[in-house]
């Protein structure tokens, strides 16, 4: 008994070592400037990003929440955006709520936040009490929480601080050029999915896996990109807005890393798209401002601001892991705003007939595209 007795009591000792840092944050960029309390029972991380419009419309809603509860809750908005970017948006748009980074991807991670806006609310203890739309968290929810959860912990103690420091090697840097250049990342990002594309200060940013990268270019499917792993590596590039390089993108490349391409007729699974009496949107529809990337992927819907027909059927392809193929030579290269299904067929084909697209699921012939080393 009085073994268990210790164990009871170095158990309470350690408890507040055993509940630090229940979400790792690796940049505080504020405080809260409406929580009153360092000392809180409940915590809500509100995953956001600068680029997500849905985001900076939920934080205006979490902020009255934060107001209606200044004491014992505390809300943090958490990005996984590079603090450069998030900066850049805080001096345009006033942000009350604290603000983090996540820009190693861990917490993201941990939680498998695959959508935004998503936000969880947790006790001090760090147990999970309520997660989904930071919209549905609803007052009378909170007030409940907090008469059934006593234990406090402070802000410094729940975030656990692990401050980021980019290493980036580089391996065979490519001359740069004014409207064109490329580095090969030894350091890959844990959160390595896909690619990022940024436009700024005048030019496209893209990173990533240089498959992704080439399907990109290609407006393809990535599987139907080939390449040895050897030559699949992690790069950051750049193109000038209005170049030559930006308007081959896929020949630049090629030409900077020696690569050639050979191409294959293959007869497959296949989303084949036949456009009739098109209707598609203009670029009213969607606003999300300059400098923010062009998509907003959720569960179920992807949303796009000022992208061609061509340019969404790439998202998709590689969102539903399928070729997709025009039924005759489709040119139309104007920007729209798109708001489609993906998850279901069914919804999915009935959403494109709304733009004049008609969607089967069939065999049909598309380009593989193999590259190797010159």
């Amino acid at each position: 008994m009085k073994i268990r007795n210790q164990i009871v009591f170095l158990l309470c000792v350690l408890s507040p070592v055993l509940f630090f840092g229940q979400i790792h944050i690796s940049n505080n960029i504020k405080t809260s400037s409406i929580a009153t309390s360092d000392e809180n029972a409940l915590y809500f991380v509100d995953f956001w990003a600068t680029w997500c419009g849905p985001c900076i419309h939920v934080s205006k809603y979490l902020e009255s929440l934060q107001r209606q509860f200044p004491d014992k809750f505390y809300i943090l908005s958490l990005s996984n955006e590079t603090p450069e970017v998030v900066k850049k948006f805080m001096t345009k748009h006033q942000m009350d709520l604290a603000v983090a980074l996540d820009y190693e991807g861990e917490t993201f991670k941990t939680h498998n936040i695959t959508s935004l806006p998503y936000g969880i609310l947790f006790n001090a203890e760090g147990t999970k009490l309520w997660e989904g739309h930071p919209a549905e968290l609803k007052g009378y929810t909170i007030g409940g929480f907090l008469v059934r959860n006593n234990k406090t912990i402070s802000v410094e103690n729940f975030f656990k601080l692990e401050e980021y420091k980019q290493e980036v090697i580089v391996e065979n840097p490519v001359k740069r050029r004014d409207d064109f250049g490329l580095l090969e990342v030894a350091v890959v990002p844990e959160m390595n999915t896909g690619i990022q594309t940024t436009n700024k200060n005048g030019y496209l940013e893209i990173e990533g896996r240089l498959q992704d990268i080439m399907a990109y270019t290609l407006r393809s499917n990535k599987g139907q990109v080939i390449m040895p792993e050897a030559v699949n590596k992690y790069y950051k590039m750049y193109f000038e807005e209005g170049s030559k390089a930006i308007e081959n993108k896929e020949k630049y490349i090629s030409k900077a890393l020696k690569l050639r391409r050979k191409e294959y007729e293959k007869k497959g699974d296949a989303l084949v798209f036949q456009v009739n009496n098109a209707l598609f949107w203009d670029t009213e529809q969607i606003d999300w401002g300059i400098n923010n990337p062009k998509y907003l992927i959720g569960d179920s819907d992807i949303q796009a601001d000022n992208v061609s027909l061509k340019e969404v059927a790439y998202k998709l392809s590689n969102l539903l892991e399928t070729p997709i193929v025009f039924a005759e030579n489709f040119n139309d290269e104007n920007l729209h705003d798109w708001q489609i299904h993906y998850k279901y067929f069914e919804f999915m084909a009935s959403n494109l007939e709304e733009y004049g697209i008609k969607v089967e699921k069939k065999a049909a012939t598309y380009l593989e595209y193999v590259y190797n080393k010159r």
